[in-house]
């Protein structure tokens, strides 16, 4: 275990919690349940640097993390998901950033890209995994060797928590770009994760997390703002603004109780029968690894992502099915992994007599 801190190098560092045996992708699915089982497991231990407030997973290893086609995190299906990219569209309008070049950098599947390029955009996205035939996008890490691409503007949407060195990252990415132009960067709000105790949002690829005032001390300056019903943060920065380094600090470690939310969530599975989760994602796949890895309690996992069903959670090995295959199951009890889905599920659903709950 290292805990000395990816920005600052200190090892002036606390561990707060420990998850040991899961799942080293929470968003890889497996055909079969007994390949979805043998997925690689391995432990975090999330700690927090006391010099600059960043936290981070102790125990990851970059080397384990291998993005390939079975690697299903979109969550554009999602008519909630497509309106916070409106959103983010409007945002970035309104600070007149998307007028010149601009490079999405993890662009995942390509649908923001898409979104962009539908009102004549012009932008270029970089991701390993990409499975389409976009001229657009690029399937490759972007580095400077695409230093002449020369971007007014750099997007990184749910990059920035897989890459154990941000800064370092970032100041790779400001000298490709020979420091010119904006980035957006929108990641994971550490406090929203504290606030409601969501140990199913601590997970192995992502080995960090930020709060508000952590991610706006990798710049000199910026402009930072909670978004999607508080769960994300969104900063946008001049490139040239990149610190060098973060200023060493003195800070109390934060508090988390993670282990008492698992308790609380076995003891609220035991209560109830025939139940299914809503939501094959990497929060979905943290809560029945931790609280039902023998599949025991949870009869399915349910998702509208059509290249999820009928596939199979990596670790656990619960089955992934169409809404419209709910009736097969038996299922009265359907638990919303996320709570900003929750009326949109309920849409979707044709017969009322289903209980939705949320895990708050």
């Amino acid at each position: 275990m290292n805990l000395n801190c990816p920005i600052t190098g200190s090892s002036n560092c606390e561990l707060l919690y420990i998850q040991e045996n899961v799942p080293v992708f929470q968003n890889k699915v497996f055909q079969t349940r007994e390949e979805a089982i043998k997925t690689p497991m391995a432990s975090v231990n999330l700690a927090q640097s006391l010099a600059c407030g960043f936290i981070f997973n102790g125990t990851f290893d970059p080397s384990k993390m291998d993005y390939d086609l079975n690697y299903q995190n979109e969550q554009s299906n999602s008519v909630y998901f497509q309106e916070h990219l409106e959103n983010i569209i409007d945002l970035m309008e309104s600070q007149q950033l998307l007028n010149g070049k601009i490079i999405e950098i993890g662009c995942g599947k390509g649908y923001f890209l898409n979104m962009l390029r539908s009102l004549q955009k012009d932008v270029t996205g970089f991701d390993p995994t990409y499975e389409g035939d976009s001229e657009f996008i690029i399937r490759d890490y972007y580095s400077s060797k695409y230093e002449s691409l020369e971007a007014d503007f750099i997007v990184l949407r749910h990059t920035l928590e897989h890459i154990y060195f941000p800064l370092k990252f970032l100041q790779q990415i400001a000298s490709a770009n020979k420091y010119k132009g904006k980035i957006y960067i929108e990641v994971p709000a550490f406090e929203w994760i504290q606030s409601h105790n969501a140990v199913e949002d601590i997970f192995y690829e992502h080995c960090n997390y930020f709060t508000r005032e952590s991610l706006q001390l990798l710049f000199k300056n910026s402009r930072c703002e909670y978004v999607f019903n508080g769960q994300y943060l969104a900063l946008t920065a001049e490139l040239k603004d990149i610190k060098s380094e973060v200023e060493i600090r003195h800070l109390s470690a934060t508090k988390v109780h993670f282990k008492d939310k698992i308790t609380k969530y076995s003891q609220f599975l035991s209560t109830l029968n025939n139940v299914a989760i809503w939501g094959a994602g990497a929060k979905g796949s943290t809560f029945v690894n931790l609280i039902d890895p023998t599949c025991s309690k949870v009869r399915c996992v349910i998702d509208i992502n059509t290249k999820k069903q009928n596939q199979y959670i990596g670790g656990s090995g619960h089955l992934i099915i169409s809404p419209d295959d709910l009736k097969k199951y038996a299922i009265k009890t359907i638990i919303v992994m996320n709570p900003n889905y929750l009326e949109e599920i309920k849409s979707q659903l044709s017969d009322p007599s289903y209980t939705l709950l949320t895990i708050e």
